[in-house]
């Protein structure tokens, strides 16, 4: 079947981490397979259920135990790793049971699930007959290139407590030991990764198992947001969605950007109200949250904390990006914009205003910038976005054990 020709009646299913900056970038894939006559069903904590309803996907809901994590600024590694197994537990007794009977009664021909949510993901695919499929809002991992020991100190006691938990999990599911190697890998045999290859980490050492799509996000409607009539340079500020004010981050950056010459844009987070940040200047405009595609055209730079949604999205308007990392694989993210010349990686402790103005300066400065830009957009562009995560799903899925016995 050649790439791109629909195959009416699929039915797709995402088993996701309860964050944001993990649902979005599925969001442009999702809209892409039901427009081609597919059905899309994602199991997701319940506060994400309007937004995945509001592509015309069915959400399969269910509260998550998610706490604290990646929403802590510079962790410990007790708290990073009790964390993590918290959330493992709550991938295998919450989000597995409600994926297994949200979806028995019409299963997927295929299953994607994310680096939080392997173990649900895999073996709902392996109960339900479905092609499992990674997808990878961030880094993805190979043999060359760990995340997970970027992430994750192997010999912490939580480690083997959670082996354990995944050894019974697997177990009562017919999954034996000569099997959970397979299982419990960092990556699967078909992988989407939502980045193009040239800010991948380790890029070139991976093979076709991965699929780098790049960001797959849809253009916002007009008229959200208009660039200043008189001409100021735009400065667009965010912490991500659920980061919020940290130590008068916001204001910082207000002092950073002269009136004289920018117009400063801030989305807050979707849970916080400007009016908490007090009197602001004239040239600052504070959100709870704008579609950053509304505003990056428009940009002359983004000050972020590097999470790779916001990166891909400055990336793929060719916008630089001062980034200011709090934890967790932000910080990788924010030394590769470094490495490919397309922004600086500012520390968050000591940050001031002029500290934050002068690398700004520089970066604008720099006569490598426009050239890296153009180059890191171009791979964007070349990625193929949600069209091709789409072509490849169709052809996974027609490979999926549901499918063949059918046909």
């Amino acid at each position: 079947m050649p790439p791109g020709t629909p195959t009416p009646g699929r039915h797709y299913a995402l088993l996701l981490f309860a964050d944001f900056g993990h649902v979005a970038p599925t969001l442009g894939v999702a809209r892409e397979l039901i427009a081609r006559g597919h059905r899309v069903t994602y199991v997701v904590d319940e506060r994400f259920a309007p937004l995945v309803e509001d592509c015309g996907a069915r959400a399969v809901t269910y509260t998550s135990a998610r706490g604290a994590f990646y929403r802590t600024g510079d962790p410990s590694p007790d708290r990073l790793a009790r964390d993590g197994y918290d959330l493992l537990v709550d991938t295998v007794r919450t989000v597995f049971p409600a994926a297994r009977d949200g979806l028995a009664a019409d299963p997927p021909d295929a299953v994607l699930y994310d680096f939080e949510t392997v173990a649900a993901g895999r073996v709902t695919a392996r109960v339900l007959d479905a092609v499992p499929v990674q997808v990878c809002p961030s880094h993805a991992a190979n043999e060359t290139f760990s995340l997970r020991a970027q992430l994750w100190d192997p010999g912490h006691p939580l480690m083997a407590e959670g082996a354990s938990v995944l050894i019974d999990f697997m177990g009562q599911h017919g999954i034996g030991l000569e099997e959970m190697g397979r299982y419990g890998a960092e990556w699967d045999e078909r992988n989407l990764v939502f980045l193009p290859r040239a800010f991948q980490i380790e890029g070139d050492s991976f093979d076709d198992r991965f699929a780098f799509v790049g960001p797959t996000f849809t253009e916002p409607r007009p008229g959200l947001w208009s660039p200043p009539a008189d001409g100021c340079r735009v400065a667009l500020v965010s912490l991500g969605t659920e980061s919020g004010d940290r130590g008068g981050f916001f204001r910082l950056c207000a002092e950073a950007f002269p009136a004289s010459e920018w117009q400063v844009v801030m989305t807050l987070g979707r849970d916080t109200d400007p009016a908490a940040l007090g009197p602001l200047p004239a040239h600052v405009e504070a959100h709870s949250w704008l579609p950053h595609p509304a505003v990056l055209p428009h940009a002359d730079v983004f000050v972020c904390h590097a999470g790779m949604g916001s990166l891909m999205e400055s990336l793929a308007y060719g916008t630089p990006v001062v980034a200011l990392p709090h934890a967790h694989e932000l910080v990788l993210s924010a030394r590769r914009l470094e490495e490919r010349g397309v922004g600086r990686n500012l520390p968050r402790a000591g940050l001031t205003a002029r500290g934050l103005a002068d690398t700004v300066a520089g970066l604008l400065a720099d006569p490598a910038t426009p050239p890296a830009l153009s180059r890191m957009r171009e791979a964007v562009r070349e990625a193929g976005g949600a069209a091709r995560a789409a072509d490849l799903l169709e052809a996974w899925a027609a490979r999926s054990p549901a499918v063949e016995a059918a046909g």
